[in-house]
This record gives structure tokens, sequence and C-alpha cells, in this order.
């Protein structure tokens, strides 16, 4: 019985070695690409911020296109498509393959294909929108001939692993991960191709007016909503319990949680514009949906809490675990910011504030990417055949990454309530906009301080997966881990490339 069983275990590693083979190019391209998007959209959001404080900041005539009308939406730009989607892409690729359990045949020189023109329309969105092409329309300011270079892209890539998944017969079909990431890859070109079509090429022809701002408050919504959340919910509900070892404590409510946020998440974005030139209903029934998400986040809560007990130490050990375990708590903190902006007694003071834009980074960055960082500390060892250079880098992004999004949705939330406050104050009636200015000021500094701390993490993030993708990592099979302690129960089998047991 012993050797039968090391035999299966030598099988299982081969396997897995032979998918990690198969996806390395498009999975590394990806990630490579995406970190440098992320650190581009960095520096452009600290010198946005900076300039909103101190207006005279690099105001140069060589350097006309730096201004804050530019610099904002081009930082959006790149965080949205060069980092955020480019990475969800790269881990859903690696989630997919090993689930399906057979080393992908073909397919992997026409996602790095696909990867090139996504790259080539980020950089052609983003000089665009920084040499005076934007079309103001929010996380669509990219000009208009750029977006079916962004679709035809995405089309080949989510494709070609959804044939791949959907071709292999399991006796086991359902895998939660795999539900929620397909499900993200299906919305997509959904939300992404009507928005577009209705926007830039109906609108110009004939203008849609009000509601053509209530579509695009609809599609930044439903982004977040049916393609980030699924896909980052499937990286949590994948590698939680791979490190752990232990299974998902509730599938059914699992499940449940899963409907829930795929019916409702659809329903979204209209109350952002409450009280504006939309019919009401709309309004009311995008904040009901907003609230009833909560439903969905207490489902992920209440099962990666159960999920992860006896089990916590690994969040001590597991860069992967830490960092996942910290997005999935924003997701739910996400939520709870959703319902609350959402609601009529406190979207009226929140429209048009900065609290939108502390609310959209919780999402993309304090979510998305923190489960993005986890998944890539994850997936990059077993690509490239070596280890993390240093836990200690690791601990620094970590850190500087939570103390920066805590610190900027803070100053964001509370700066856009006390903004919110002083246009709708009737003793500013004169000067609404004068009154804002000053009272947000000093949570604009935040704002600056904030990105600071966040340059210096993803900076080094950026540096330390270079020399991974590089094949420059430490040569040993002991995994990079933050802490060395025989005191903390974690099982190392769990954390290593070649004992791992899929599960």
């Amino acid at each position: 019985m012993e050797t039968t069983d090391t035999t299966v275990s030598n099988s299982d590693s081969l396997r897995r070695a032979a998918i990690d083979r198969s996806v390395k190019g498009p999975v590394l391209f990806l990630f490579a690409n995406a970190a440098l998007w992320l650190l581009a959209s960095t520096i452009m959001g600290l010198i946005a911020s900076v300039k909103l404080v101190k207006p005279g900041f690099l105001d140069y005539d060589w350097l006309w296109f730096l201004n804050y009308g530019r610099l904002q939406p081009a930082h959006l730009t790149a965080l949205v498509y060069g980092w955020a989607i480019q990475s969800g892409l790269g881990a859903s690729i690696w989630i997919l393959a090993r689930r399906s359990g057979l080393a992908l045949e073909r397919g992997a020189g026409s996602m790095v294909t696909a990867g090139v023109f996504w790259n080539i329309g980020v950089t052609l969105g983003v000089l665009g929108i920084l040499f005076g092409g934007s079309t103001s329309l929010t996380w669509l300011e990219f000009p208009a001939f750029v977006w079916p270079l962004f679709l035809v892209a995405f089309l080949i890539i989510a494709g070609r692993m959804v044939l791949h998944y959907n071709a292999v017969q399991r006796e086991n079909w359902f895998f939660l991960s795999s539900w929620y990431i397909l499900a993200g890859l299906f919305c997509f070109p959904w939300i992404f191709a009507t928005v577009n079509l209705l926007l830039n090429h109906y609108a110009p022809a004939s203008p849609l007016g009000a509601i053509g701002a209530g579509i695009n408050a609809w599609y930044v919504s439903n982004i977040i909503w049916l393609f980030f959340t699924p896909i980052g919910l499937g990286a949590c509900y994948y590698f939680i319990p791979k490190i752990t070892g232990k299974p998902v404590f509730s599938g059914q409510l699992a499940q449940l949680g899963f409907w829930g946020l795929i019916v409702l998440g659809g329903w979204t974005g209209y109350q952002k514009y409450m009280g504006g030139p939309l019919p009401a209903w709309m309004s009311a029934v995008g904040g009901t949906a907003a609230l009833l998400l909560l439903v969905p986040a207490g489902i992920v809560a209440l099962n990666n809490h159960l999920t992860t007990e006896g089990k916590r130490g690994l969040i001590e050990t597991s860069p992967t675990l830490r960092f996942v375990f910290v997005g999935s708590f924003c997701y739910v903190i996400m939520s709870g910011v959703s319902a609350l902006l959402g609601t009529f007694w406190t979207g009226s003071n929140t429209q048009f504030t900065y609290a939108e834009y502390g609310y959209q980074l919780l999402a993309v960055y304090g979510f998305f990417s923190m489960t993005m960082f986890g998944a890539i500390y994850y997936i990059v060892p077993r690509l490239a055949n070596c280890e993390w250079l240093s836990a200690r880098l690791i601990r620094q992004h970590f850190w500087f990454s939570v103390y920066g999004i805590s610190a900027m949705v803070v100053c964001m939330l509370v700066g856009g309530l006390f903004q919110g406050a002083s246009v709708n104050s009737p003793d500013n009636w004169n000067q609404p906009m004068v009154g804002s200015v000053i009272n947000a000021r000093g949570y604009l500094v935040g704002r600056s301080l904030a990105w600071v701390f966040i340059l210096w993490s993803n900076f080094w993030f950026f540096v330390h997966l270079v020399f991974m993708v590089l094949g420059l990592g430490r040569r040993s099979t002991t995994p990079t881990l933050l802490v060395h302690d025989r005191h903390h129960d974690y099982v190392p089998g769990t954390l290593t490339s070649v004992t791992t047991k899929e599960a």
C-alpha cells in the first residue's frame, strides 16, 4: 500500500508539473506586464494626488500632459486594464488548468499573442488619455478605437481556457472556484461589449443624455461585481482550502452565495444617480441590490472563517494565505461600503465626491489586488522553478500595501463625507465648492502619503517578480515562508510545489 501511495503521489506531481509547463508562457507574461502597469498606475496616482494639494507640482511647459484631468483617468485605466484584469486572467488560466487536471496541449502561443495585443491596447489607451483623447466616461476614458482590441484579446484568452476546461470529462465536474472564475470570464465580454456599443457607437449618432451616465455607472459597478468579485472569490475558494488542507466548510452555503452574487450583481450601478434625472425606481433597485449583496459577502466571511479554524497560524507563515485572507476580508468591507453609499440617507452626501474613488480603490486594490498578490506568490514559484528570494520583501509588500490602502480608503471615504456635507450645506450656498475644497485638503494630503506607501510596496513587488520570471530566485525545494517557527501549526507539504495534493 505504501508503494502504491508513493506511485500515485509521484504521478500527481508529474501531472501538475506538466500542467504548469503548458501554461507557463501566458501566465508569466500576463503577470509580469500586469506588475509593470501596476507600478505605472501607482506613479500616476501619486502625481495626480499631489497635484490636488499642490497644483504647481511638475508644472512645466514640456510636461503639459501631466495635469490632474489627464493623469487621474490614465491612472485608473492602467490600474483596471493594465494590472487588475491582466493579473486576473493570469490567475484564471492557472487555476482552470489545474482544475481541469490536464496539460494545455495547444493554445498557449495564441494566448501570449492576445496578451501582447491587450498590452498594446492599454498603451494606446493610456497615451490617448494623456494626449487629450479621453472620452470622459469613467473606466472607459481611453479612445473609442481601443475597445475592440481589448474585447478580441480577452475572448481569445478566456475562450481558450473555457474550451479546455469544458472538454475535460470528470466524475465531479463541480468545483466552486471554477464556477466563480468561469462566471467572471463569461460576464466581462457581455458587459464590456454592451456598454461600448451603447456609449461609443450608438450614443454619438443618437445621444443618450442622462441615461448614458447611468449606463456608465452600471458598467463600473458590474465590472466590480460580475468580473473582479467572481475572479477574486474563485481564487479565495481555491487557495484557502488548498493551503489549510481543509475543504470549504459549507459547499451548499457557498453555492447560495455564488448564485446570490450572479443574480444581484447586475442590478447595481444606478444608485449612484439617486435624486438625478433618472426614474426613481432605477436608483431604488440599484440601492436595494447593493444592500442584498451583503448576504453573499456574509456567506464568504463565514465560510472562510470556519475553513481556517484551527489553521490560522498559517496566516503568519504563508504569503499566499495572508494576502488572500486580507483580500477576502476587504471584500466584506467593500460590500458594506457599497450598501452604505447606495442608501438615500448617505448617497446624497457622497455623490460626486472622493468617496466614490475610495470605494473603487477598496474594490480594485483592497479586495481584488490583495487576492491576486496572494495568487501570484503561490503560482509563480511553480512556473519559474525557483522560490521567492526574500521573505522580508514579501512582508514589506504586505504591510505597506495594507497601511497604504487602509489610509487611502479611510481618507477618501471620510473626506468624501465632509466634502459632500460642505457642498450641501446651506451656509455655503454662494461658494459651495470653495468650502468643500478647504474641508477636504487634509484628506488629500493623506491620500498622497498613502500613495507613497503603495508605491514603495509595488516597486519592490515588481523587482521581486522580475527576478522570479527571469529564473533568478532561490534554488530550493522549501518555500519562502514569512515566519519560521516550529510552534506554528502548518503543514509544509501544503506550501510546496512538489508535495501538494490537488484538491
